[in-house]
């Protein structure tokens, strides 16, 4: 599925719970009508390749990314907080994933969905928090080698033609100050908009595989390596357990997340672009009557406390209490 159709099934589920619905049966309906996940959402993500038994196939991948052959290769890695089967999303030192290769070297992997004004000083201040992580025990400055990579749905780049950039510290003469560390930017919207049928590198490869998935489209065998199929076995929404979704569905309350997602709706059905933002956020606010007039019923039956509810709904304790107090109880 794509990544609206993730956001609509968690909001579905979320609905279904805090009515004290089948959620097991609403899931169901959800896997009859799609076979895989959405692969670039940071929870998927780091289960697909944060899995102590996806390491090979994570490390074909960072291998792809960073172009990396031969001895230079990634050949085992150890992940710091590996996904855990049937637990909660947890980001690893602000990034989506974080490991060790066998030299003990940090590779981080950071997905971003959004290319606002800041996203530089976020990558500038993740690199700086994993720098602080990536010091040799027991000495004062010396730093391991590190990998940092932002998988990006917007371009850096925006005149080149190049999807994948490598950024280091140089000086005026293009010479390299620092090589230890290395930012390395894949614009994979830029990929899957642009015209790269030519291009048969590892990572084009793997780009489009995940792109086939996003779109509900089983692999070719003879088309794909080994471990690329491994990501269709993976990515399937039957691996996903009700304990996995059902808490992606409680705690995924980001609003900005939700307005992107209704503007490009309201871009899709020709709406003039001034208006885009007033129907998002018209349509936002839609869905904050419906949770409380959800709120409401479930204050009527007496069977949850104020602070539950709020948390349900994802409302302030002063809403509820309104609320409350609207219905004379």
């Amino acid at each position: 599925m794509n990544r609206e159709q993730y956001a609509a099934m968690l909001q579905k589920i979320n609905e279904t719970r805090v009515a004290n619905g089948d959620v097991a049966a609403c899931i169901e309906e959800f896997r009859k009508k799609y076979k895989y996940v959405y692969v670039y959402n940071d929870s998927c993500f780091k289960k697909i390749f944060g899995a102590y038994a996806n390491r090979d196939m994570a490390a074909s991948f960072l291998n792809a990314v960073l172009k990396l052959e031969g001895p230079n290769c990634i050949r085992s890695l150890d992940f710091i907080d590996p996904s855990v089967p049937g637990g909660p999303f947890v980001k690893s030192v602000t990034s989506d994933l974080v490991a060790l290769n066998q030299d003990k070297n940090r590779i981080v992997i950071e997905v971003q969905h959004k290319g606002d004004d800041s996203f530089k000083d976020r990558l500038v201040f993740y690199t700086a928090c994993h720098t602080l992580q990536n010091k040799v025990p027991g000495q004062i400055y010396a730093l391991r080698n590190m990998d940092f990579i932002a998988l990006q749905m917007f371009d850096s780049y925006p005149e080149s033609n190049d999807y994948r950039h490598c950024v280091q510290l140089k000086n005026q003469n293009n010479e390299v100050f620092f090589g230890k560390h290395m930012l390395t930017i894949v614009e994979v919207a830029k990929f899957i908009k642009g015209d790269y049928r030519m291009d048969e590198s590892r990572l084009a490869c793997w780009l489009r595989a995940i792109e086939c998935i996003n779109n509900e489209q089983d692999l070719d065998e003879n088309a794909f390596m080994a471990n690329v199929l491994h990501l269709q076995n993976a990515a399937k929404l039957s691996n996903f357990d009700m304990g996995f979704l059902v808490s992606e569905a409680k705690f995924m309350s980001d609003q900005a997340y939700t307005l992107e997602i209704e503007r490009k709706e309201a871009r899709a059905e020709g709406r003039a672009e001034g208006r885009v933002e007033g129907l998002a956020e018209g349509r936002v606010e839609g869905r904050v009557e419906e949770r409380h007039e959800l709120a409401k019923r479930k204050l009527q039956k007496g069977t949850s406390s104020v602070e539950e509810i709020a948390e349900d709904f994802s409302l302030s304790v002063d809403e509820v209490i309104q609320l409350k107090k609207s219905l004379g109880l």
